[in-house]
């Protein structure tokens, strides 16, 4: 931001505070003169601004006139003036006046040809809420720096997933866990069970041999007991004979 000697700007209100800028002076209600700071107004002429070497300076301007804030415009309503970078500058009875951010014509302005547009840049100072109190600050779209933000439905979906997940998992593993300990503790049960059946079909064979070896011992009696001898033939008797009578 380049200072120089110059012609001052017109603020609405009041000047930058801050010690960016010296109140030169009221012109018409409510416009007040601004200087940057380092330079001074003239008593006469305030609407320059000078350095402290050189205090009459407004002369020296005329040739070649130029604000006294690089970044500022210039005007000319039958007398130099500026105005802060892209505000139009305007006649109203005979006076100046620079316009403020939205602000509207009533029909009584007349708008005024720039002379000179300024040089904005990073470093310049900007029109301070307290330069105007008849408008609104204008609003302003703060860039993204950071490239595309990630909606934060996404995130939250993202991490609602996430837990969803989790969940699945642990009741998964722990299902896993509860049928391996049921089949640890129905294992011995089985086992036990299988022995005793074990040790009834080994004692039913057992009882089966015995009654077997009993009925064959039954038929080896039989077959070897003496049989009964039948009785001697008998010798038939003779009858007597019919011819013996007497």
């Amino acid at each position: 931001m380049a200072i120089n000697p110059g012609f001052a700007i017109r603020r609405n209100g009041s000047c930058l505070a801050g010690g960016y800028e010296v109140d030169c002076g009221q012109t018409r209600t409510p416009f007040r003169l601004c200087c940057p700071t380092g330079l001074e107004c003239p008593s006469q002429q305030n609407f320059a601004c000078c350095s402290p070497e050189n205090i009459s300076c407004t002369s020296a301007l005329l040739p070649e006139p130029k604000c006294a804030n690089a970044t500022w415009d210039l005007f000319d309503n039958e007398g130099y003036f500026c105005c802060e970078h892209g505000l139009p500058g305007y006649n109203i009875r005979g006076t100046h006046g620079c316009a403020s951010p939205g602000f509207v014509y009533s029909g009584g302005e007349e708008s005024l040809s720039t002379v000179q547009a300024g040089q904005p840049s990073a470093s310049s100072s900007t029109v301070s809420a307290t330069s105007s109190n008849t408008s609104p600050p204008a609003a302003t779209n703060t860039p993204s720096t950071g490239g595309s933000s990630t909606p934060t439905g996404a995130i939250v979906g993202g991490v609602l997933g996430g837990i969803a997940a989790i969940s699945i998992l642990v009741v998964g593993a722990w299902c896993i866990l509860r049928r391996k300990r049921q089949q640890r503790q129905e294992t011995p049960y089985l086992l036990s069970q299988r022995h005793d059946l074990s040790s009834r079909e080994l004692a039913m064979k057992h009882h089966l041999d015995a009654d077997q070896a009993i009925h064959e011992a039954d038929n080896r009696a039989a077959r070897y007991a003496p049989t009964g001898e039948l009785p001697a033939p008998q010798h038939p008797t003779e009858l007597p004979a019919h011819g013996a009578r007497s």
